[in-house]
């Protein structure tokens, strides 16, 4: 329920606080007076765009605001909306919406929480049907006649369930492609096997990684090696010119030092020993690195051929060894997937078939439904509507074939025709707004039980209509408001008599600027003013008798305030 608005700056309204309650809530008065700047006000705060030019003369900013507190089942609707979009819980379920308005641009907000016009919007479908001149009407679209449709027929299980089969059916059907995506080709297939058989066929080993280019530098380089360690050999030990000759006469002469000074001469003389036995192990050790080299011509081509592949492996899938074992992982892994994919893919595919049957069961189901209650529906609808003035109308509800969905397989089209020998057309398609808003008034009259949008507006319902026909709208639109709280703006006192509560618009010039204002009614009030719209002077009695007797006959089917 709309409980409380405000306005302030918008247009000819400097500012405006209007409580609103629970039933029909009719707004009256003069042409011009800015009646439907409630309803403007409430459209921008439904997410409908706006300028500057909404902005009061002379002010910086305009700014609406509304408190609401929807019903159940609605309010369990807005709760999964607020959780859904990451928005605020507002206190015991109320809903806080402001927008501000500058030369700049535009801010909204949900229970503090800013958000986009589309966020408001969205928002706004679930709460607030509009039906005017700029109409806000989910009843135009295919989807909510569709779900209208459903829970007339008593089908809501029925569509839960073809809703649950779709989703089933959809899960089904993206694992299929999913394993379909990983099919190879025989071209893919083959070139995968190409590339595993030529690294496991290398039987790379990680340890010889280190090593193997330390024995091919030896193997490739063995000649140089073997000259070098023969000619230091020879160079150390062997010949008058080697390295230990001299050593060993500067060994004599410790020797003699020795046999003066003991104790120092026997400290040099070993020291110089040990380095000649060194230098003569040395000599030792290079003859047996000599001996051990050999000029193996066949070993370096192994070597080389074997550093060659390794490093055409590490191009190819590197850049280490260790990435190209991953690679025969994944090329294994791929290859024994493909190898099962097809029967996976043969058991997803059988699953769909299933689960297709199922979703076309409940579809037929759900068909059947709607079927019966399409003509039932279009027969009361239609003689709401000749209730309300289209004495010759005809309305219908028709279902056509629509792709598989969780919807099921129809499309729903409302088609109304207003006029004998006129063809039934498209609820969209009808111009007339006055005309529109009867219509609107018509289903949801028979609708409103079913009907979750728990908020409507109507403008110019009352166009083009008087007597004993504004009586029976009056009469329909208290119907509904057992269900809906209904904002109804009005210029028939037949309609405003039915209001539960009854507000009055006035327009006002001081110091040179125009004023708009809006007042509740109390029971005074509601007599002046009903007296006005019946044209009649303030203080005719007559009229005063009248328009008592029309409040007395609407407060019998009006809801209790």
């Amino acid at each position: 329920m709309l409980e409380r608005l405000h306005i302030r700056n918008l247009a000819v309204v400097a500012e405006l606080d209007a409580e609103f309650g629970p039933g029909l809530n009719v707004v009256t008065g003069e042409t011009g007076a800015g009646k439907s700047l409630v309803l403007g006000a409430l459209q921008l705060l439904l997410g409908e765009r706006a300028g500057p030019s909404v902005i009061r003369q002379g002010a910086t900013q305009c700014e609406i605001s509304a408190g609401l507190r929807p019903p159940p089942p609605a309010a369990r609707e807005a709760a999964a909306f607020l959780e859904e979009n990451g928005l605020p819980a507002g206190d015991d379920g109320e809903l806080l919406i402001r927008r501000t308005i500058t030369a700049s641009g535009t801010r909204s907000f949900i229970n503090g929480a800013p958000v986009t016009l589309q966020v408001l919007a969205r928002l706004g479908d679930l709460l607030v049907d509009i039906h005017g001149p700029h109409d806000h009407q989910s009843l135009l679209q295919a989807r909510p006649q569709l779900a209208l449709l459903d829970e007339a027929a008593g089908g809501a299980d029925e569509a839960e369930a073809c809703r649950a089969a779709w989703e089933l059916l959809a899960a089904a059907r993206r694992e299929k492609d999913r394993l379909a995506g990983e099919h190879l080709s025989s071209q893919e297939e083959e070139f995968c096997r190409f590339q595993l058989q030529e690294i496991d066929k290398a039987a790379i080993n990680l340890e010889e990684d280190a090593t193997l280019s330390q024995r091919h530098a030896v193997a490739a380089h063995c000649r140089a090696l073997l000259e070098a360690a023969n000619a230091a050999r020879q160079g150390l030990t062997e010949g008058e010119t080697a390295a230990v000759e001299p050593l060993r006469a500067i060994l004599r002469l410790l020797q003699d030092i020795e046999a003066v000074d003991a104790a120092k001469g026997a400290a040099f003389r070993e020291r110089l020993e040990t380095v000649v036995s060194q230098l003569e192990e040395l000599s030792s050790d290079l003859e047996d690195y000599a001996g051990g080299l050999e000029l193996d011509e066949g070993e370096l081509a192994r070597l080389e051929e074997r550093l060659a592949l390794l490093q055409k492996l590490r191009r190819r899938h590197g850049p280490e060894l260790e990435n190209v074992l991953k690679t025969a992982e994944t090329l294994r892994a791929r290859l024994n997937s493909a190898e099962q994919r097809q029967a996976r893919l043969d058991e997803q595919a059988a699953l769909c078939r299933k689960l297709e049957v199922a979703h076309l069961e409940s579809c037929r189901a759900l068909h059947t439904k709607r079927t019966t209650a399409a003509t039932k529906l279009g027969k009361a609808i239609t003689g709401k509507l000749q209730r309300l003035g289209f004495a010759q109308a005809r309305f219908s509800v028709r279902l056509k074939d629509a792709e598989p969905g969780p919807g099921g397989t129809d499309a729903a089209e409302f088609l109304f025709a207003p006029n004998p020998g006129e063809p039934e057309q498209p609820l969209r398609q009808i111009a007339s707004s006055g005309e529109m808003a009867r219509v609107m008034l018509a289903v949801k009259t028979v609708l409103s039980q079913a009907d979750r949008v728990p908020i409507l507006v109507f403008d110019e319902v009352d166009a083009n209509i008087g007597g004993r026909v504004a009586v029976m709208v009056a009469e329909e639109m208290a119907a509904i408001a057992r269900h809906h709280q209904v904002l109804c703006i009005s210029h028939l006192p037949q309609i405003a008599a039915a209001g539960a509560w009854h507000y009055r618009v006035t327009k006002q010039v001081k110091d040179g600027r125009t004023h708009a204002a809006m007042e509740r009614l109390d029971a005074a009030g509601r007599e002046e003013e009903l007296t006005r719209m019946l044209g009649a002077d303030a203080d005719s009695a007559t009229a005063r008798e009248h328009v008592r007797e029309m409040l007395a006959r609407q407060a019998e089917v009006s809801p209790a305030k």
